[in-house]
């Protein structure tokens, strides 16, 4: 990341930007989509993961009256969720898929509410002729 002049001295916030951005890079790398097998017995089990990362950055400058000034800002998201486990053995290879059961709550509920909504609409839309 190059950092512009203006940005250079050690009071700016291209700094902690920049070591921002290098975590949020670190966290996007193989071995945090693939986890540490575990052995047990014949069989080894190795975690797989979904891993998403996402960051932003800005700045900007003007003057207004005869006064200049300047800011930035910036902020970054990263996750990762378990998706599967491979069980490796000598006689198979199988992928035990992870389920995610609060997402799958989650979505109930607001189509679920969706549904609510729309009946209600209907009705008082019957009601109303």
């Amino acid at each position: 990341m190059t950092i512009p002049p203006e940005l250079s001295n050690s009071d700016s916030a291209a700094e902690p930007a920049a070591a921002g951005t290098a975590r949020l890079t670190a966290v996007a790398s193989a071995d945090a989509v693939v986890g540490e097998p575990q052995e047990r017995g014949d069989r080894t089990a190795l975690p797989l993961a979904a891993v998403s990362c996402s960051y932003g950055f800005g700045y900007g400058s003007g003057t207004r009256e005869g006064e200049e000034g300047g800011g930035g800002g910036g902020g970054g998201h990263a996750r990762a969720r378990p998706v599967a486990v491979l069980e490796i053995s000598d006689a198979a290879l199988r992928v035990h898929q992870v389920v995610d059961t609060t997402r799958i709550t989650l979505a109930s509920l607001a189509l679920a509410a969706w549904c609510v909504f729309w009946v209600a609409r209907t009705i008082r839309a019957f009601k109303r002729r």
